[in-house]
């Protein structure tokens, strides 16, 4: 017997889930044209179910947008600066949405890794 929640449902009881628990993906908004769009929903397919937020569209619409200006603006030296102002907001944006690999990982980590990567010397072969 499956008992009803009574009264009214909380805003996390109306959130969509999969099957396995994961949330629904975000959907990249209108307002980005078709290159922004497919480089938005790349990133969000190529991340965990759980790596966005809803609160995270605006910055996330931001990077795409930073995206294909720095992509489109890359070869004319004429607009170098939109290039390398693209560019900085493009590396900023990452680290704020997790996407840079320094924002991701924590540095203890990377040194453990390091440290079990290496290959054992004995001290006699050093």
């Amino acid at each position: 017997m499956v008992m009803r929640q009574r009264g009214r449902r909380s805003a996390a009881n109306l959130v969509t889930l999969h099957v396995d628990g994961a949330p629904a993906r975000l959907e990249p908004p209108a307002c980005l044209n078709n290159q922004e769009r497919k480089l938005s929903s790349e990133l969000i397919a190529a991340c965990d179910p759980r790596h966005f937020v809803e609160s995270d569209l605006p910055l996330l619409t931001s990077f795409a947008q930073a995206t294909v200006l720095a992509q489109t603006t890359a070869n004319d030296p004429d607009k170098i600066e939109t290039w390398a102002l693209a560019v900085r907001l493009q590396a900023t944006l990452a680290t704020r949405l997790r996407l840079a690999p320094q924002a991701r990982t924590d540095p203890k980590t990377i040194a453990r890794r390091a440290i079990e990567q290496r290959p054992a010397i004995a001290p006699w072969e050093d």
